[in-house]
């Protein structure tokens, strides 16, 4: 499996992922990283980074197919150990970060067991915090603030963190 930032082939692929995830893409398909399965894009996400210690996952989905194998927790793992390498143009931090999400309710255990926790919606960044307050979707979708703390690992940045994802 290859983790890397989506090509402009890719976005067809990533707007069916998410469209049957119940949601869309997060801007341009370079924007958002892939997991890459046997040369097929079969999951994907997008970082965004808010300041220097606090990362954004905006969307991220796994294909239908793929759901129950761990695609997406190789995925979540490695966005979560080293969000600055899913970032265009991140900073890495000197020390402590965290990695929020704002998560479907349904979601919400998938991304418990990655290590996050859950927070309250203040804990994000603007505006993603209060995104949902208004949604008329609100109570079928139930949504959760989440949030990950990482320390960056010491040493070389291969192999770096708690992921042995090839990228």
């Amino acid at each position: 499996m290859i983790i890397e930032f989506a090509g402009p082939a890719d976005e067809n692929r990533l707007k069916e992922i998410f469209t049957a995830a119940e949601m869309d893409m997060a801007g341009e398909a370079e924007e958002h990283v892939v997991l890459r399965k046997g040369g097929g894009v079969v999951a994907g996400g997008r970082l965004y980074q808010a300041e220097e210690d606090l990362f954004h996952l905006l969307v991220f989905a796994v294909a239908a197919e793929e759901r129950g194998r761990g695609t997406g927790r190789r995925l979540l793992a490695a966005l979560a150990a080293r969000p600055w390498e899913y970032c265009l143009e991140a900073v890495r931090p000197e020390g402590p970060y965290r990695v929020t999400t704002m998560a479907k309710g349904t979601a919400a255990a998938f991304y418990q067991r990655a290590g996050f926790t859950v927070c309250d919606a203040a804990a994000l960044p603007a505006p993603f915090g209060e995104q949902c307050r208004d949604c008329p979707d609100r109570e079928a979708c139930g949504p959760v603030p989440l949030e990950f703390t990482g320390q960056p690992a010491n040493g070389t940045e291969e192999g770096a963190g708690w992921c042995n994802i090839s990228r």
